[in-house]
């Protein structure tokens, strides 16, 4: 890590493997970059519970603004909670 306060950007286009490391305390996912190149990603496993949640949340709020999509509606700015 740098003291660099620019973020960092990780594009992946597939996963292609999780496992487990450090007596199952940690998750390893395999990534490939949309150069084909393999990335690993390190996750401890209580990060890994938090990003499947927030995970979750975010493709039902993405599933939700698709279905308003095509119903030619905007979300309501107002009420973002509600899928």
């Amino acid at each position: 890590m740098t003291d660099d306060a620019r973020p960092r950007v990780l594009s992946i286009t597939s996963i292609t493997a999780v496992s487990t490391i450090d007596g199952g305390d940690t998750l390893a996912a395999e990534v490939s970059g949309p150069d084909g190149g393999t990335i690993f990603l390190l996750i401890p496993l209580g990060a890994a519970g938090a990003l499947i949640t927030h995970l979750t949340d975010a493709a039902e709020r993405g599933a939700h603004e698709r279905r308003l999509h095509s119903q030619g509606r905007r979300p309501d700015p107002d009420n973002q909670d509600q899928p």
